[in-house]
């Protein structure tokens, strides 16, 4: 018993499928080809989210920059500690910045009145709540470190209101920020 003669072109009824054989080479040729062509978007994507995440992690640990001017000259230190990042409490012999925006305004040889500490506290307290409601929705939870940038001539009681205000609104640590540059 032999196996049936048959040719592969051929269909059971005998006829030839070269034509169906030629269009199947062709949809193969054509479908490999195009794979090959164009930009695989989804790939890149993957790549600029993860530069986008890096970028936002490395600028989240970058140290603030401060501005030194007439009204903002902090103490000198000869200590190399990194900045921790927090909220940033900036007190100048004029104003009063959280986050560098103005709260109050000081009149130079006039101490801060009760209506201003209030105005200083309800900044705090929106700030503080502000990153509470970035934090429940994934963001950096809320840590209560804030930053203290303080001129050099800012007196006590100023300081110390601002340092009051800051714990009667839940911040609880304080990271006073000195200049380098002290002499040892």
């Amino acid at each position: 018993m032999s196996a049936p003669d048959t040719n592969p072109s051929e269909t059971p009824d005998g006829q030839g499928s070269s034509d169906d054989d030629l269009l199947l080479m062709r949809r193969r040729r054509h479908h490999v080809a195009g794979a090959n062509e164009g930009l695989n978007l989804t790939a890149m994507m993957d790549i600029f989210t993860i530069i986008l995440v890096f970028m936002i992690k490395q600028y989240e640990a970058a140290p603030q920059n401060i501005t030194l001017s007439e009204d903002l000259t902090p103490p000198k230190t000869t200590s190399e500690a990194e900045m921790v990042p927090g909220v940033a409490l900036t007190i100048s012999k004029t104003s009063i910045l959280l986050d560098n925006k103005l709260v109050i305004t000081i009149e130079r040889g006039t101490s801060v009145t009760e209506a201003q500490w209030a105005t200083v506290a309800k900044a705090l307290a929106d700030r503080r709540e502000t990153i509470i409601a970035i934090s429940d929705r994934g963001g950096a939870k809320f840590t209560g470190d804030v930053m203290v940038i303080a001129d050099g001539e800012v007196p006590y009681e100023t300081l110390s209101g601002a340092l009051l205000q800051a714990g009667s609104e839940k911040y609880t640590t304080y990271r006073l920020v000195l200049q380098a540059g002290g002499k040892n």
